[in-house]
């Protein structure tokens, strides 16, 4: 039980000595994003006043690089002189500073969890050992002749209670109900309940107030604005009795407070003041769980923004650029007095660009729509192929041979992006009847998730109709650590593949 309370103490410590670091390299990556979506609008003048701003943010931005960061090659004096040479050290140090917060993250999170595996083996281990021992000696008393010996440690059965009912992906409002009837019953109080703060209430969607027994609206108001300050708080609520309150935190960080209404005096609740304080920590870490997820997840979408940025910059704009050159030399064929098929096929190429760009524009605004579901990766895919069956009139299904698969944010958004590229190639060009997404097993720990169709396939190599989003996907693979494979299947129609080793994968 000592190794097991130390576990728990260091978790509770734990987010205290990573909350800076990651703050500087979040607001590092939100910052960079938003210089390089501004970099695309700037005008052409390298004097202009709102390039020279541009040029003194990237400066300052890039001096203060988190984890002591340098970048790998040596910044030339005239970096910062245009903005073509400051943009691409900027990109550079997003994806310098963002591996390097998922490093740092992917540790976090093992030491997090062999600490509350540690804490929660002992805390069970120690539950064993109590009741094997009273076992033990009811049955020594019962063959001495003597009274039986007490039931097992009350307050070890009601943690034990509590801690099953946090384990889960995020404590929701039935859980935590359910968890106030448990304390409640345990210490036969008339209420009891958790009040949590606007800030935590809105990123988890609960109520301000979760209670079990019987309280009035008016009493849960004040309820909800009871100050809560120290270790606790006693209070009395008419005409419910007297009460006790501990703060619910993790760490430096509030999410609310815990109470309890007794059938006492206030001073007649603080016996039970330790086993009040025990169960408000065990549900601050599980809250601070899932807003660390919150928060991992929230990252990753950054960083597929700035990919996004960079995909604009790479496709878009070229063909913005592509078509802008072929306009002016429409104009001028318009004013020689070309042939008017010359003119006509000029016409033609710029109607195809425009064809071309809307339909990037529109895929990556859906990309942007998208968002991370707390379901995982299967909730995902559901609702891509949902979008993309009902944009057309191929039949997809889901071919889901791994059960319940949720990956870390980073894996999910890689892989969905992967398999809607995919999608979107057999909607336009694949003259499909029927699409299947499959995701398998493989050994080694792999994970493959395949998209196969019927329709007349087509070589990457020598197919240029989709050659840049062929390249993109590619791209994403590799950041995954995987590979990704296109090929004809015998039987007629394209497979695409991509395998990879999952970061947390559960069944």
């Amino acid at each position: 039980m000592t190794v097991a309370a130390g576990a728990a103490l260091l978790l509770l410590a734990q987010p205290i000595l990573t909350a800076a670091w990651t703050n500087h390299a979040v607001r590092f990556i939100a910052g960079a994003a938003e210089l390089q979506e501004r970099a695309a609008m700037l005008p052409p003048q390298p004097q202009d006043a709102t390039t020279h701003e541009w040029l003194e943010e990237s400066r300052s931005l890039l001096a203060d690089l988190p984890f002591r960061i340098n970048l790998p090659d040596a910044v030339p004096p005239d970096a910062f002189d245009s903005v073509s040479s400051a943009l691409p050290l900027v990109e550079t140090a997003t994806l310098v500073v963002a591996e390097a917060l998922r490093r740092h993250l992917r540790v976090d999170i093992a030491v997090r969890m062999a600490l509350l595996i540690v804490a929660v083996g002992g805390a069970w281990l120690g539950i064993r050992l109590r009741r094997s021992a009273a076992a033990q000696a009811a049955r020594e008393a019962a063959g001495n002749g003597q009274a039986p010996a007490p039931p097992p440690d009350h307050w070890l059965l009601l943690l034990d209670r509590v801690m099953s009912e946090l384990t889960g992906p995020a404590p929701g409002q039935q859980a935590l109900t359910k968890l106030s009837q448990i304390v409640q019953e345990a210490l036969d109080a008339k209420a009891c309940g958790v009040c949590l703060n606007e800030e935590v209430r809105e990123s988890m969607q609960l109520p301000a107030v979760i209670h079990s027994g019987e309280l009035g609206w008016a009493q849960l108001e004040q309820l909800r604005a009871l100050p809560v300050a120290g270790r606790y708080q006693t209070f009395e609520l008419p005409p419910a009795g007297p009460g006790l309150a501990v703060p619910l935190g993790d760490g430096k960080t509030r999410y609310g407070h815990l109470f309890v209404v007794g059938r006492e005096e206030p001073e007649g609740l603080l016996p039970l003041l330790q086993v009040v304080e025990l169960v408000s920590r065990h549900l601050a870490m599980a809250i601070g769980h899932c807003r660390r997820d919150q928060e991992g997840r929230r990252i990753a979408l950054i960083e597929e923004r700035t990919s996004m940025a960079r995909e604009l910059h790479d496709s878009l704009a070229q063909s913005l650029s592509y078509m802008k050159i072929q306009v002016t030399r429409m104009q001028k064929l318009l004013q020689r007095g070309a042939p008017p098929e010359e003119v006509t096929g000029a016409a033609e190429e710029v109607r195809e660009g425009l064809n071309g760009a809307y339909r990037k524009l529109r895929e990556l605004l859906n990309t942007f729509r998208m968002q991370i579901d707390s379901g995982g990766l299967v909730v995902a895919l559901e609702e891509a192929l949902e979008e993309y069956g009902a944009r057309s009139s191929v039949a997809m299904t889901l071919d889901n041979r791994v059960g319940a698969c949720r990956l870390d944010a980073n894996q999910e958004f890689h892989v969905v992006q992967i398999v809607r590229e995919a999608l979107s190639n057999v909607v336009r060009h694949a003259g499909a009847t029927q699409a299947t997404v499959r995701l398998s097993l493989l050994d080694g720990g792999l994970t493959a998730v395949t998209v196969e169709d019927d329709g007349q396939g087509f070589e990457p190599v020598t197919d240029s109709r989709n050659h840049h989003g062929t390249t993109i996907m590619r791209e994403r693979a590799s950041s995954l650590g995987g590979t990704l494979s296109i090929e004809r299947r015998e039987e007629g129609g394209s497979r695409v593949t991509v395998c990879f080793k999952p970061t947390v994968l559960e069944r």
